[in-house]
């Protein structure tokens, strides 16, 4: 018999430990992403990587009304909404904005580190 809940400690131990880990990866993944520390990404996070490059949004985003006339949807966010952006056509500039649109809410993101 106590051989028994031994066993069945041991597993509940193990399920324990591969979770708390499980859960661990997944926090670090998302903030190595968006730089917040969530299980899940928001749709608006915090950073937001398009084109190689970094734009920040904030810890608290704030929905603005930005006009996406002149922007392209080039993208999506770790949380799953649109990016959009002007387009840089042979230029090959750098994009110093962005704009998270959600729905009816649109998102100015800027250009982390310079261009």
């Amino acid at each position: 018999m106590k051989q028994g809940k031994r066993i069945v400690g041991g597993v509940v131990g193990t399920v324990a430990v591969i979770g708390v880990t499980s859960a661990g990866i997944q926090l670090w993944n998302v903030h190595r992403m968006t730089s917040d520390w969530m299980l899940w990404p928001k749709a608006v996070p915090s950073k937001v990587q398009f084109a190689d490059r970094d734009y920040q949004c904030g810890p608290n985003p704030v929905p603005n009304t930005h006009s996406l006339e002149g922007l392209t949807k080039q993208g999506r966010t770790a949380g799953g909404a649109d990016i959009y952006a002007a387009d840089q056509g042979a230029q090959n500039s750098t994009v110093t904005w962005i704009v998270i649109a959600t729905g009816p809410a649109t998102y100015a993101c800027d250009l982390m580190g310079g261009p």
